[in-house]
């Protein structure tokens, strides 16, 4: 048995896994075990939705039947037989309201619901794009270890003719062993985001085995303007539908306070039947019929008087909290904007950093070559090229990332 787990596990690794964004996303709404509890709560609040339906009728039903002999005396023995069956039903503005509440409390749970699902899939992203800059930085790092390992040889070169000093050499040296430590730290980066994400899924994967993919093109650049995305937040964002959901509670709280001061009606219908049967004289009586009865009742009392002014007080600081928490979402939103403006931006700069920083690099790569230049300038121009091509990667992905953040605050789907 350990045989062929080791076989499958080496198959895994050897055909490997390649998935997109889509893919991770669809994968952890499969099976992310926040959302699967997140789940059950709103199945649980299904149920507790059709208790509460159920509270207006009740069906009812009963029957008996006795047989009666005073010890074996055949004189004196008769038979009973009774059955009923019927409907109820209670109306009052407490009963309804309280309905109200479970449904509710219902489309709370499909919120919160939604909520935890919207959380995962920006956990997700975000775990998705930090192993894609992992990636990128995986291979930026193996081309410079391969690079400086060529430039290092090159140097010994020099250095057994006489062209360069033994200080230089070694800094050729320090530079090259330098890289492959990043090299390793790199390797060991992106496999740490690789189980992160696997993690995220919850899925049977080994790091080593997965690989993922992204096109450019699956985001696009064009957006609707500010007031539209601010109406499209207002209506989606999970947030500002869990203060609406919890602002109607406070108002049907309010609601069921004054429901303490309102009549309640009930009703019953029924059909009985009655047989009995004197077994002696071989006589029996039947009866049957139709019973229906309604009932209206009052409850008048001054205890309810607190809770209502408390109730009150509770809706007015609800509907605060939803003004309050409708005016950060308008800010967020412009914020995410302001903020991708700002990424576009940093992403063009950071394109033309790297052409310069390439000219200045192979620059000094020749005056160092004809001797104008020293070891250590020609270090620090590649140190500088190194560093403009890590900010590329970084700003081309984190100006991603921002849009999906602003999708995420959207409550929308990327």
């Amino acid at each position: 048995m350990n045989k062929i787990i080791l076989l499958l596990a080496a198959a895994q690794i050897s055909f490997g896994v390649t998935m997109t964004l889509d893919q991770c996303i669809q994968t952890a709404e499969k099976n992310n075990t926040d959302i699967k509890i997140s789940g059950s709560d709103k199945v649980i609040s299904d149920h507790y939705l059709k208790d509460a339906r159920n509270r207006f009728f009740d069906i009812n039903g009963d029957g008996s039947y006795s047989y009666y002999s005073f010890y074996g005396d055949t004189d004196n023995e008769n038979a009973t037989l009774s059955a009923s069956a019927g409907i109820s039903g209670k109306i009052s503005p407490l009963l309804f309201h309280s309905y109200q509440s479970s449904k509710i409390s219902n489309q709370s749970a499909d919120i919160n619901y939604k909520g935890t699902e919207n959380i995962i899939r920006y956990t997700v992203i975000n775990s998705f794009f930090q192993t894609l800059i992992a990636e990128e930085r995986l291979k930026l790092q193996k081309d410079i270890s391969e690079y400086s390992q060529k430039k290092f040889e090159e140097a010994q070169l020099k250095y057994s003719m006489g062209n360069i000093s033994k200080s230089d050499l070694l800094n050729f040296e320090v530079s090259k062993s330098s890289d492959v430590i990043d090299l390793k730290a790199a390797e060991s980066n992106l496999k740490k985001n690789k189980q992160n994400l696997i993690y995220y899924m919850n899925a049977e994967i080994t790091p080593d085995s997965l690989s993922i993919t992204y096109e450019q093109a699956e985001i696009k650049d064009e957006l609707p303007a500010e007031s539209v995305l601010i109406d499209e937040a207002l209506k989606n964002n999970p947030d500002v539908a869990v203060q609406k959901n919890y602002l109607s509670q406070k108002e049907l709280s309010l609601k069921m306070e004054y429901d303490n001061y309102l009549p309640s009606l009930t009703g019953s219908l029924s059909y009985g039947y009655n047989k009995t049967e004197d077994l002696v004289n071989d006589f029996s009586t039947t009866a049957d019929g139709i019973t229906a009865r309604a009932g209206l009742s009052v409850n008048l009392t001054y205890s309810g008087l607190n809770g209502i002014d408390r109730n009150k007080v509770e809706v007015k600081k609800s509907r605060l909290q939803l003004e309050n928490k409708i005016e950060s979402i308008k800010n967020e939103i412009r914020i995410k904007l302001l903020e991708l403006e700002n990424q576009k931006n940093s992403l063009e700069l950071a394109g033309k950093h790297v052409e310069l920083a390439k000219e200045n690099l192979d620059l000094a790569d020749k005056l160092f070559f004809i001797g104008d230049k020293s070891a250590t300038d020609y270090l620090q121009a590649r140190n500088d090229f190194i560093k403009a091509e890590y900010n590329k990667i970084n700003t081309q992905y984190n100006y991603i990332l921002s849009k999906y953040d602003l999708y995420n605050s959207l409550g929308r789907k990327p």
